[in-house]
């Protein structure tokens, strides 16, 4: 991803949660179960309008879900953000993804 601070954490091959200085934001996958198969990619912050959709490769969903975050972290600003991570992390809790 082009931003340094947005990083992918592998959970499988075709499975990714993305972070962004450490806060988990969503997820990037392989559907193999559509026909022909695709990349979902969602962000998973709890605010109005949070984005997903598709692409045909993982670098296509890496670049979609990379200008939806920026955009939407500019439509609701630090502070909703930082109360929704805040939310998340609840259920979430940190190192839930570790290995």
């Amino acid at each position: 991803m082009e931003n340094d601070m947005l990083r992918l954490r592998a959970l499988d091959p075709d499975d990714y949660i993305v972070f962004e200085d450490g806060q988990m934001i969503g997820r990037i996958r392989l559907a193999r179960e559509r026909s022909p198969e695709l990349w979902l990619w969602t962000v998973v912050v709890s605010v109005p309008g949070a984005p997903s959709g598709n692409a045909e490769n993982m670098e296509q969903a890496k670049s979609k879900f990379e200008t939806a975050w920026e955009a939407l972290k500019s439509e609701h600003g630090s502070e909703q953000i930082a109360r929704a991570f805040e939310q998340m992390n609840v259920v979430n809790r940190m190192g839930r993804f570790e290995r």
